[in-house]
């Protein structure tokens, strides 16, 4: 017995897959797929985990960027309810969500060093 039934744009996209892989996918295909499959979302990870790494590292340092990547992608993971699916890349979304996280970190320090011990 089936517990979960697929709406059909899963089974269509889980055919497409098949044959041609993950490459023919869009990020806003992979991002509304993962609303019902959590696990297809670390596709969206190693499509663009580099290129934010890179980002990141030249703005704020290797070891700043190291720890920022993990948290954009569970921040992405978790906020990705909120994509916009109209839009086929979600680089811009990553790069806004890598740098709201980084200018937060980089605040708190601040804030830290200012204050009396």
């Amino acid at each position: 017995m089936t517990l979960f039934c697929e709406r059909p744009t899963m089974r269509l996209l889980r055919r497409r897959t098949k044959n041609v892989g993950d490459s023919a996918l869009t990020d806003a295909d992979i991002i509304a797929w993962s609303e019902e499959d959590p696990e297809i979302f670390s596709t969206i990870i190693d499509r663009h985990a580099r290129r934010i790494h890179r980002h990141l590292a030249r703005r704020f340092g290797v070891p700043a960027a190291d720890e920022l990547v993990a948290e954009t992608f569970v921040a992405a993971f978790r906020l990705r309810n909120q994509f916009d699916i109209t839009q086929s890349d979600a680089r811009p979304w990553l790069y806004g969500l890598a740098t709201d996280l980084a200018n937060q970190h980089r605040a708190a320090r601040q804030t830290s060093r200012r204050s009396p011990r």
